[in-house]
Formats: structure tokens, sequence, C-alpha cells
């Protein structure tokens, strides 16, 4: 073990190894008096990296089959203990113990593991058969007369113990019945390894929730600090979807049928949150992202291009499809001050940030619908300044759609939710040390990737399109918040690349007094579509990215601009808006046909951003296992499931994602004979939507318009993706 003292013990069923080199102090019932043996140099609140997830990890020096355990508590349980990472605190373990269970967590089995010390004073533990892959076995310790657990898969192998790994432990593993732990371990036991993709789950899911910047407050013990993890939407959520995912049957798994698959992505993200930046208090703040390209200046130049890449690949001869994304993207936020006072801040002042994806492996059920976890990296902005910013954001579960093409993905279609922190850093020779929180918010993401093409020819573009927008506008003198879609048409004209656009547009606004209101308007313009380069290693190509000017009929000299993508054969063109009239956003044309798809029983699963107002309040929501069926000719159904934030303006409280659970609400609707427009209404002009099939029916994008009860209207973009009959 290098470094590590090594001690063989067998680890039985109630046997603690307290004895077996390195056990902590004895628990005494003062927790605030009790003394303890704590670990140094290694503490993962110390080190801001932006080539890491926020989990900092300690597997340096750790051999194939070991694992690290950090042992991290709320600081109710030991207050005088070094603090750690999201409020917990860094303890030496009482005892530590290692078994095999299942879904009733209740140990049935021992596990031969050998123990030691590394010289900083972490538990090493080795499995002399190899770390396991799945959740049967679990890691516990006691520390102080508390049981906290964690499972011994990892994909770091530095095994945080803390109420995350808790959560997981109850309510992932714990949450299975009988049936349903069996397929899972049916998985992790295959020996026909080549189709059980869904084993690589397990230790994913156990390194990722400790990606999570969640902060557990003052005066929680353990039980009340996974509670609090319940109560977080977007965590509960995202443990729920993963272990779901373990179940996946290895029948409908697959991969990707290239070897690799490189893709343009169109990103745009909607965010609300509080910020600290600009006020003595914190106040409330809506922000926007959209992709951009960076230019980087060296030795020479370079360009980072928002873009995704898949790869297909074997690993311990299990055939997966491995991704990461990279994109850079600029911000503008608007931050509102009780007195109605607002602070706009644009891309001069924020400059140019990055969404990155570290590698991760995903599961393709039913060749078509791609999910996996995903964790970004950290980034840092204001480098030479004396007080940077580091940028935390935590993990997702994305839920894509893949369109294929001659059997090749074209195609991914994606809308997730992500939260993230602002944190002051403190530079220091050998990196960053954590400081204040400066801002929290959330974020609603809008993103299409589309797969490039060599030489790309404006000519493979359709004749006609059905378009989709929604963009948001802040810090207008009128209306400092202002969302807007747009749903219309693109008609080609005689020149290569022009279209007439047509449409119409509704808004939502908040006004400089504070007011809200909505207004609808007629869109006529000229679109300019034209290709837009990229500087590749093999020189300059053409490979699917596009700019977009449009021109107002009646005023020509406002141009406006966007930069977009196209796939390979021209169905499915996406671009990010950029200017004076619409704002920030995202537009998405659907080549449009003469054929309205068929809609006999058809049930789509949504997805999508919606931003609200409310008298006193913003809201973001992620429309999330939404589900919309057409129940008859002229009838449909439709739950807008999904995630909440909201905000009070005057008092700047900001409350943690809430679920919301949908109610099935009964529409009619009815569709254009020559667009192929599909509008569908409730009747009484609560709820409405206006948007557009894909040709072939496989997937839709509306615009959704929303009022409540409370005052509050909503205005949003929706995608949804038709479910096999298997779904």
């Amino acid at each position: 073990m290098s470094s590590v003292t090594r001690l063989v013990c067998m680890i039985g069923l109630t046997m603690f190894l307290a004895a077996c080199g390195g056990g902590g102090d004895d628990a005494v019932e003062d927790a605030g008096a009790r003394p303890n043996s704590f670990p140094g140099n290694k503490n993962p609140g110390d080190g801001f990296s932006e080539s890491s997830t926020g989990d900092t990890s300690n597997s340096n020096g750790l051999d194939k089959n070991q694992v690290r355990i950090t042992v991290e508590v709320p600081s109710s349980m030991a207050p005088d203990a070094p603090l750690s990472r999201r409020n917990l605190r860094l303890v030496q373990p009482d005892s530590i113990s290692v078994y095999r269970t299942n879904q009733t967590l209740r140990p049935i089995a021992s596990v031969d593991t050998e123990r030691g010390l590394d010289n900083d004073g972490f538990d090493v533990i080795e499995f002399p058969t190899g770390q396991p892959q799945g959740p049967d076995v679990l890691i516990e310790i006691d520390y102080d007369g508390t049981r906290i657990r964690a499972f011994a898969t990892d994909r770091d192998r530095d095994i945080k113990v803390n109420p995350f790994s808790e959560y997981v432990v109850r309510y992932g593993l714990g949450g299975y019945s009988a049936p349903e732990f069996e397929t899972v371990m049916d998985c992790v036991n295959s020996s026909d390894d080549a189709l059980c993709i869904n084993k690589f789950v397990w230790p994913t899911l156990a390194d990722q929730v400790q990606d999570f910047e969640i902060n557990i407050p003052d005066g929680n013990d353990l039980d009340s600090a996974v509670d609090l993890l319940e109560e977080r939407a977007d965590f509960s959520g995202y443990v729920n979807n993963m272990t779901d995912l373990a179940q996946v049957p290895p029948a409908v798994s697959g991969v990707i049928s290239a070897d690799s698959v490189d893709m343009n992505s169109v990103f745009f993200g909607l965010e609300l949150g509080r910020s600290s930046r600009f006020s003595d208090q914190p106040a409330a703040q809506w922000g926007t992202r959209r992709g951009y390209e960076e230019k980087l200046e060296s030795s020479g130049t370079a360009y980072i291009y928002p873009g995704l890449s898949m790869a297909s690949f074997e690993v311990f001869n299990i055939s997966v499809t491995s991704m990461a994304s990279d994109i850079p993207y600029e911000r503008a936020t608007l931050s509102r001050f009780p007195t109605n006072a607002f602070d706009a801040r644009g891309r001069e002042f924020w400059g140019i940030n990055t969404h990155s994806t570290s590698p991760s492996a995903a599961g393709i059920e039913n060749n078509d619908r791609l999910m996996a976890g995903q964790s970004l990296y950290q980034s840092i902005t204001d480098k030479s300044s004396a007080q940077p910013i580091g940028w935390t954001r935590n993990p997702f579960y994305l839920d894509a759609h893949l369109q294929l093409l001659n059997g090749a993905p074209s195609a991914l279609l994606a809308s997730y939710f992500i939260g993230g922190k602002a944190i002051e850093l403190e530079s220091k020779p050998e990196g960053y040390d954590r400081g204040a929180e400066v801002e929290e918010h959330f974020m609603s993401v809008l993103d299409l990737s589309l797969t490039q093409s060599r030489d790309f020819q404006l000519s493979t573009l359709a004749d006609a399109y059905n378009l989709v927008s929604f963009s948001v506008q802040l810090g207008d003198e009128t209306y400092p918040f202002r969302a807007e879609s747009l749903v219309g048409t693109w008609d080609k004209e005689a020149t290569n690349g022009r279209y007439a656009q047509q449409g119409d547009t509704l808004e939502i606004n908040r006004s400089a007094n504070g007011t809200v209101g909505a207004a609808t308007a007629p869109r006529l313009d000229t679109a300019k579509l034209g290709t837009r380069s990229s500087q590749t290693s093999e020189g300059t190509r053409d490979n699917g990215r596009l700019n977009l000017v449009l021109e107002n009929v009646s005023n020509n000299a406002r141009a406006q601009d966007g930069i977009g993508a196209s796939n390979p054969d021209g169905t499915l063109v996406a671009f990010n808006l950029n200017n004076p009239t619409n704002g920030d956003g995202i537009l998405v044309a659907l080549k449009r046909t003469t054929t309205a798809p068929d809609l006999s029983n058809p049930n789509y699963r949504l997805q999508g951003t919606m931003a609200g107002l409310g008298p006193d309040t913003h809201y973001l929501r992620q429309i999330q296992g939404g589900q919309l069926s057409f129940t008859s000719a002229s009838t449909a159904s439709i739950a807008l499931t999904g995630l909440e934030v909201g905000q009070e303006i005057s008092t700047r409280q900001l409350t943690t994602p809430q679920s919301v659970n949908g109610t099935a609400t009964t529409l009619s609707y009815s569709q254009s004979g020559t667009t192929g427009q599909l509008s569908l209404s409730d009747g009484s002009g609560e709820l409405a939507l206006e948007g557009f099939l894909s040709s072939d029916g496989e997937y839709l994008v509306m615009r959704v318009r929303k009022s409540s009860g409370g005052g509050a209207d909503y205005l949003g973009l929706i995608l949804g993706i038709r479910e096999n009959a298997s779904e």
C-alpha cells in the first residue's frame, strides 16, 4: 500500500474495525467537547480547480483495488472539527465495517478487505478481489453513536461518507423493491458483459452526488440533513433518475453505431438566483447564457466552438458510449432591488466562461433515447485580479433524444436543470482556496447538438421551415425583463440562403416600476442564412455551422444576428439569438412537409424551459417528465410535470427547487393544413401551446403560455419526444 500501514482484517457482519489500525477516539456525550484526531493536509474544502468537478479527489497514492475513506458530518455533530465543503466537518470515524447487503439495507454477508492508514491519517481499504461495481457492498462508519453509510463503489475511489452518501443508500438502494434489486444485480453480475451497460451507473452515481453544492445548515443532525436533501427536487430527482437508469433492460440498451461523432451545439440557459456582488444585500437576479465561440491567443490563435463529442469503445468487455461537451458562453444578468432599481450587466462585464462536462458513460435505450449522469467542470474568472471568482455547477441528469440519419446520430435534443454558485477565491501558489459565496443561481437549459458535416453546402438546406423561438431580453429601460416566443415559418426566396419569415410573437414582461404585462406582435422579416467557417487542425472548414441575419422589411437598417448550425441533411436547424429585438435565446427550425404526421394515440415525453412573472415574484420552471397524449382526433391531455424555483423580489428570498406534479389537463387541438402548425388550448385561456412536429412525428417543438391562479404568467419552449411502445 506504499504509504499505508497494511493490516489484514476479516470484516464480519457485526465486527467493527476500531482495533484494525487507526480507529477514532471513544465517543462522549458532548459533541462540542469531544476529542478527535483529524486527518491533515487533505481537506476537501481546500483547493478549487477548474480541471475538476466540485468534489476534489483524494485518490493519489492508491493502488488499483484501494479506496480512501473521507468522513464528513453536520457541524452540530463536531463543531470544533475542521470545516470541509458544504458546511460539513471533517472527522475520524470511531469504527468502520464493510458488508454485503440488498434493498433491505441489512448486512447479509461479510466482505474480505485489507485496511490501513495513509500518511495523512485517512483510512484506506483494499478489496483483494477488486473494488465492487454494484450497490450491494456498503461501507459503514460509526461516529459518536451515529451510523453513516456509503457505497463501496465510487468512480474516483475517494469515498466520501456523509449525508449525501447516506441519502443515496437510504433512498436509492433502499427505494428498490426485491425484484428491482434483482434486476440491478443481474446487470452488475452479468456474464454477458457486452450487453449490460448500466453497471456504470453505480460508480457514477456514488461519485457525482458529492459534486452537489448544497450547504447543510448549522443545527442539523444526520437525519435532518438527509431530510433536507430529500426536499431538494433537483438532488432527489437526480438520484431517482439514476437509479431508474440502472434498471433499463440490456435488451433495449445500445451504443452509437459510429466510432465517434462530433457535433455543433446550440446552447441557451435561463438563470434565476440571487447575488450579493452588486449590492449590500443579496438581490434577485435573472441571467442568460448563450453558446458562443472563444478565441484563445497564446503562442498562436485557436478557437473553441460550442460542441459535443460521442464515442463508442469497449472497457472491461462492455461496449459503451462516452460523451463530453465544451460550450463557451456569453452571459448577461439583471439584478433587481426591492426599490425596483436594477443593475444590468452584459457580456462585456462577464466575459467568456465555459459550460464543460466531464467525460461520462451514457446508456441508449431503443436506439433513440440517450441517458447519463453529467458532471460539469468548475471554472474561474478574473484569474489575474485580487479576487478571482470560482464557478461551481451541480450534476444533472441528461435525458436526450438521439435523432438518427441512416442509422448514425444526426442530432441530440435535450433540456435539463442545474444549480450553481459563484465563490470568492483566494489565490495561492498551489491553486485557489474557497471563500465567501457571492451568488447562488439555478438554470434551465435548452441544448441542441447537431452532427457536423464535411464541406457543408447551403444548398443542403430545405426550401421551407417551421420555427419556434424563445428568448429573454435583460436591461431595457422600459421593460427590464422581457421574455418572448415566436412561432412562424421560413419560405425560401430566389436568392440562395434567403427566406421570407412570417410569424407572431407572445411576450411577458416586467416594467421598470415592477408591474407585469403581456403583449403580442407580428414579425415579418427576411432571414439570411450563411455558412460560418471553423478553424480546425485541417484548416478552415464549413462543417455545418451557420450565421443568421434577420432584416426587417420595414426598416432595413436594423440587422439581427444569430449563430447556429444544421444537421447533415438540413432537416433541423437551430440558432442562438443575440440582438436588440429578441434578446438572447434560441431558435429551432424544422423542415416543413406537406403531409401532417399521424397523431393517432401517440404519447410525447416533455422537457423544456418556462419563465414566470408574478406581482412580486419571479419563477423559473423546468419541465421534466411531462406528458402530452393525443387521445382523439381533436383532444389531448397534458401534464407539465417538473420542478420550479421561486423568488420574492421584495424580500429577496429564493426558494430551493420544488417538485411540480402537473395535474393532467384536457386540451383541444387543431393542425394547419398548409404549415402543419399544431395549436392546443384548454378553452379558458389559461394554457395554450403552439408549434410544430418534425416531419416524421418523432419530436415536437412548441411555445407554451400558462397563467396561474396566483396572478403569475409563464412563457417558454417545450421539446416533446415521441415515446416508443416499450418505454
